[in-house]
């Protein structure tokens, strides 16, 4: 038969005993909640991180074969800051517009009462344009939503005589026109012609005319497309 100092004893080890298991239960519900919380919201953050990459990534290489297309080259096509394509091309500069007009110079020179004048008038076709290089990029968010094209600003690549007209060619009585005044009024034509060309609209339809190539990338893609001019170096 047990004592009563026993029976205590036993009753307390029982207490003891449901107090620890209740706490050990209650702690591993609250573990497992816990730790399958944080993992679900790590493996949600990962999936949309890792879909955020493909998406920019598959952007990347329709964007790339889609510029080749407009451009006739593959620029350096970027996905946030790291360089996934290009620059693959030989090409130093694109010409996206281009011009005909005229122009007139005329050289007089009076002397002694005597008067020489020469007008020379000139067909020119001026071409305008982008450097190809480092600073001509597609740069694509890194979830792929928007696409910013970078560039110098456009600059006149070539201006060409293709025609000249000698409208007046008259010498004075004793002050004639010589060789040497006949290539320096030329040239001074030239240098004009260049000056005129690239403070023309040719400029603003250089950079239009590159937007309008790409602007199928808008649509066809539902991107975001905007434009950055970088000064020229």
């Amino acid at each position: 038969m047990s004592t009563p100092s026993a029976r205590n004893t036993l009753a307390t080890g029982i207490s003891l005993a449901l107090v620890l298991a209740v706490a050990l239960t209650g702690a591993y519900f609250l573990y497992e909640k816990t730790f399958k919380g944080i993992q679900e919201t790590a493996g949600a953050t990962k999936d949309g991180t890792i879909d955020a990459v493909e998406r920019g990534l598959e952007i990347a290489k329709r964007t790339a074969k889609d510029v080749r297309r407009a451009l006739g080259f593959e620029p350096k096509v970027t996905v946030g800051t790291n360089t996934v394509f290009g620059p693959s091309t030989e090409l130093t500069e694109i010409v996206t517009a281009s011009k005909i007009f005229e122009h007139t110079f005329t050289y007089e020179v009076t002397w002694a009462g005597s008067t020489k004048r020469l007008e020379l008038k000139g067909d020119f076709t001026a071409k305008a344009g982008f450097a190809v290089d480092e600073s001509f990029s597609i740069d694509i968010s890194p979830d792929g939503k928007s696409v910013t094209l970078r560039h110098q600003q456009p600059k006149l690549i070539s201006c060409d005589l293709t025609k000249i007209h000698v409208v007046k060619d008259e010498n004075g009585w004793w002050n004639k026109i010589d060789p040497t005044e006949r290539e320096k009024a030329q040239n001074i034509l030239l240098e004009q012609a260049r000056g005129k060309a690239a403070g023309s609209d040719l400029m603003t339809a250089a950079t239009q005319n590159l937007l309008q190539r790409l602007a199928p990338l808008q649509t066809q893609q539902s991107l975001t497309v905007s434009d950055e001019s970088r000064p020229l170096p």
